[in-house]
């Protein structure tokens, strides 16, 4: 038996080497230094290795064949060889992956050595094409019109599937809420790769549309992940043949402070038995090139008649100057909110000058309180400031009352270098503060740097900043790091991040207390992956804290926290409902009493659907040092613990005339045993701008005897913009037909649709519309065309009563179709007849464009004149030839003009050699073996 296994083996062994020989033979060939996976419109580097094995001279044809239309070869001919004894050459391949190649499939390079002995040996590289998601969105019209109910509102999309992979999508449309009860209607569809298709979004004309003069529409397309494709707005406008200019009115308030020209009143009553009344008022005034604008926001408590007056102001601004005067906020290194004014002035296009004086006190009306001090201001800004490219200096004098401390505070920042993936910011800052009581003075001072950067999928940024204890501005003895880096792809994101800060201030005085002086640093890595509609997420981190705080008697006392943890989302979203749960746990030790380590875990689920959002959260043990502080002073022999759960949601009623606002807290902790509060509003909209609203509030903590609650109801009115310009115009446009023939005359053209800035018309019996009172400006006139009647839309500037006439030609048509010619040696491809882009472009240089239909024909109505007609190439594959492409027409009135594209399928290189390249047998082999027979 041995024996016959060790024959077995040297057999084996000859037969390898026997194998081993005829592969080197003459010359060996190879793929070296490949790249062979690739995206559409990809290229394909490679190099061939071929090697003389012989002692010899060797000559011989190198060529290279693609067996797929995905592919299509740089160099296609024949190269010729030479190669000396025992040498070898590189040669290099080049090959672009074809714009139709569907994700998966796996075309192969074939390179071919064919000797002058007629010895052929040939050796392939796959190519696998990796996925591409391109899907684009086009309206084919952005100016809807309507005349009567009964009418149809169409909005023509054309979705474009530029990826190779077919894909699934929605069409979020948002209507006005007097079309659409629910004012979001979804569209889906499945798109193939490489294909065009056209839906048409439709909405009867009812009587609430009739109503409106004009309204927006928004379109948003979305991949099914929820990652959006396209946003894109439509007017949507009443016919008229004579109007005059309004500025739009937007009835759809969300937010009541952030609006203009409104007035609301309310009142409101407590379980405390204290009643106020409310004013809030918001006017704004445009004043040729200057705006007026006011903001009242009043309350009266009855119960000790007193009147309060926050964010109360009145204003005035142009480009070049400023003033408001009322309280007044500035937002600095010191934050400064009262009673006073500022201004401002542009010196130059890129410099502005900013002062201000304030009075600290938060009520504008009652002079009786206490100030709290006062403080002044001087900014300047150059060329935008130190966020853009340019810097910006404050002084700032501030008086404290309270402390008696004065203080002074210069700082300047700016933009070191600011290019297109790399930033760097740099300030500081010196002060001087000084104690008007035992005249100590104290100097402090700054800094800080900003880094922000991009190098491919890698981002990073780094924000520093560091002061001493006496420095007079709001961060006062911080120290201050956040280091970021993050890498991030289409499905993946790596990060790593420091945060440290340290908080030590010193005062001046004594009867100031101190401060709770503190340090936290928290390290953290992390890493997320994207799984269609589900984001995972894991997050290891380290976190510190230490806090020193003032005893009573003197001295402090330290305590601190050291926690390791592990971070764990997961997230679910598309358009219509979102999930997020958050985990994160592990282990912490403080020196409170001496504690060994402990185990503390929090959870936060996020969801929402629709109307409905739910926010629930379980906490079990401290997570910072403020948490094990207070539950150590309170509750020391229980665990900290915290539940809570707070559902909310917005529902609407009759066509969203009455919509309700509701929300409800449950919760319990250690410090408190039971929170519930419950809160709603609803509003109630009697016109589009004229409203009611009610608000109601309930809360009951346990560890409190009385519960709170409170109810108030109050009304709003909203005006539209108010515009005070004594330069407005009138705009009339006569529309006629240019009648062809000598001696023929022109005529009205009546019920001729035009649409001028968005706003629809239509002309009367004498072809003519009107649109008075037009600020100043350029407006587009657009005659909508027919396919009989054209004219080119023109844009004119008012300035003054404009007269314009617009003469409609009479148009040409042209008519064709695309088709495919083939042999039987042409390519296998794909033979996209749909969607392909048809130009034609007149001699003045105007464009006019179709697109094939599924069947391969085309019109174009065009005006009289000569045209180029082209059939973009980039629409079909690299295997064909357009047959007399950009041809020149004379296209005449009343005239059919056809043009036929004829599409050359290039054909495929005929092998003669003596052995294929995938080792068949050739025809000559062929005959040679009938010959033996």
């Amino acid at each position: 038996m041995q024996g016959i296994f060790k024959y077995i083996i040297v057999i084996a062994f000859l037969t390898i080497g026997n194998l081993s020989l005829a592969q080197e033979g003459e010359f060996s060939i190879e793929f070296a230094q490949q790249n062979s996976d690739s995206k559409n419109t990809g290229v394909i580097d490679a190099f061939v290795k071929i090697k003389n094995n012989t002692n010899n001279n060797l000559t011989g044809e190198f060529e290279v064949h693609s067996n797929h239309q995905d592919l299509y070869l740089v160099q296609r001919k024949p190269k010729t060889v030479n190669l000396t004894a025992n040498d070898s050459v590189f040669i290099p391949v080049k090959a672009i992956i074809s714009r139709t190649a569907k994700a998966g499939n796996q075309p192969f390079i074939e390179a071919v050595f064919t000797t002058n002995n007629d010895d052929t040996k040939s050796v392939t590289l796959p190519v696998t094409i990796t996925e591409r998601k391109l899907v684009k969105m086009f309206l084919l019209e952005t100016n809807l019109i309507y005349e009567n109910v009964g009418d149809t509102l169409t909005i023509p999309i054309r979705i474009s599937n530029e990826g190779n992979t077919p894909q699934k999508i929605d069409i979020l449309t948002r209507y006005p809420n007097f079309i659409a009860k629910d004012m979001m209607e979804t569209t889906s569809l499945k798109i193939s790769a490489f294909t065009d298709t056209l839906v048409y979004l439709k909405k009867q004309v009812t009587k609430n549309i009739l109503a409106q003069e004009d309204f927006n529409i928004t379109i948003t397309s979305l991949y099914k992940s929820g990652d959006i494709i396209g946003i894109a707005n439509i007017r949507a406008s009443s016919i008229k043949q004579d109007r005059r200019y309004t500025t739009q009115f937007n009835p759809g308030y969300a937010q009541t402070f952030n609006q203009t020209n409104q007035i609301t009143v309310s009142h409101l009553e407590n379980s405390s038995n204290a009643s106020a009344y409310y004013l809030y008022a918001n006017a704004e005034a445009q004043l040729n090139d200057s705006k007026i604008y006011t903001n009242i926001d009043a309350n009266l408590w009855t119960n000790s008649n007193q009147l309060f007056l926050r964010n109360t102001w009145l204003g005035y601004k142009n480009s070049d100057f400023g003033i408001q005067a009322g309280n007044v906020s500035k937002f600095a290194d010191i934050n400064l909110v009262g009673r006073g004014a500022q201004a401002y002035y542009t010196t130059s296009k890129d410099s502005k000058i900013e002062v201000g004086g304030i009075d600290k006190s938060y009520n504008l009306a009652d002079y009786s309180n206490p100030s709290g001090g006062t403080s002044a201001w001087a900014s300047y800004f150059h060329n935008g400031g130190w966020l853009d490219k340019g810097f910006e200096s404050n002084l700032i004098y501030d008086h404290d009352k309270f402390t008696g401390i004065n203080s002074i505070l210069a700082t300047s920042r700016f933009s070191i270098l600011k290019k297109q993936n790399f930033s760097l910011r740099a300030g500081g800052g010196l002060s001087n503060a000084n104690y008007e009581a035992a005249n100590t003075n104290k100097a402090g001072a700054s800094g800080e740097i900003v880094a922000v950067g991009k190098q491919g999928n890698l981002y990073y940024s780094s924000t520093n900043f560091v002061s001493n204890g006496y420095y007079a501005g709001v961060k006062r003895g911080v120290l201050n790091f956040n280091e970021r880096i993050n890498w991030t792809t289409e499905k993946y994101n790596m990060w790593a991040v420091y945060n440290y800060m340290s908080v030590k201030p010193k005062s001046l005085t004594e009867q100031v207390l101190y401060s709770t002086l503190f340090t936290t640093a928290r390290y953290n890595v992390g890493a997320s992956r994207r799984f269609s509609n589900i984001t995972l997420s894991v997050s290891p981190n380290i976190y510190s804290e230490k806090r020193d705080e003032p005893l009573y008697v003197g001295g402090s006392q330290t305590r601190s926290m050291d926690a390791y943890r592990m971070n764990l989302g997961i997230n679910y979203s598309n358009h219509i409902s979102t999930v997020n749960l958050i985990l994160d746990g592990g282990s912490f030790k403080t020196n409170l009493n001496n504690q060994p380590s402990q185990f503390h875990i929090k959870a936060n689920l996020i969801y929402s659907w629709k109307f409905l959002n739910l926010l629930t959260t379980y906490q079990y043990n401290s997570f910072n040092l403020g948490e094990a502080i207070a539950n150590y002073q309170t509750n020391p022999n229980k665990t900290f613990y915290n539940i809570m759960v707070n559902p909310s949601a917005v529902l609407k009623f009759f066509d969203s005339k009455l919509i309700l606002y509701t929300g409800a807290t449950f919760a319990s902790n250690t410090i408190n045993n039971r929170i519930t509060q419950f809160s709603g509003r609803a509003d109630y909209k009697i016109s589009p701008d004229f409203s009611l609203f009610v608000n109601g509030y309930y809360s009951d903590i346990s560890n409190n005897p009385y519960s709170l609650n409170s109810f108030q109801i109050g009304l709003t009115k909203q005006f539209r913009p108010i515009r005070i310009d004594s330069s407005k115009s009138d705009l009339e446009v006569y529309v006629y037909y240019e009648n062809e023939g000598k001696g023929a005359e022109n005529t009205p053209s009546a019920n001729q649709l035009i649409i001028i800035g968005g706003k629809a018309f239509r002309t009367n019996n004498q072809g003519i519309i009107k649109y008075r009172s037009l600020p100043p400006g350029d407006y587009e006139i657009r005659p909508v065309n027919t396919n009989e009647w054209h004219a080119y839309s023109r844009t004119v500037n008012i300035i003054q009563d404009t007269q314009i006439s617009i003469g409609l030609t009479k148009t040409s048509t042209i008519k064709g179709s695309v088709s495919y010619i083939q042999t039987e040696r042409s390519f296998e491809i794909t033979k996209k007849l749909g969607g392909l882009s048809i130009i034609a472009v007149d001699d003045t240089g105007n464009i006019f464009q179709s697109r094939t239909d599924d069947v391969g024909n085309f019109v174009l109505y065009v005006p009289r004149g000569y045209y180029t007609i082209t059939l973009e190439k980039s629409d079909v594959s690299e295997y064909v030839d357009i047959e007399h492409n950009n041809r020149n027409i004379q296209a005449i009135p009343d005239t059919i003009t056809e043009v036929k594209f004829n599409l050359n399928i290039k054909e495929k290189r005929v092998e003669t050699r003596k052995f294929s390249s995938r080792g068949f047998p050739s025809q000559s082999s062929d005959n040679k073996k009938k010959k033996k027979k």
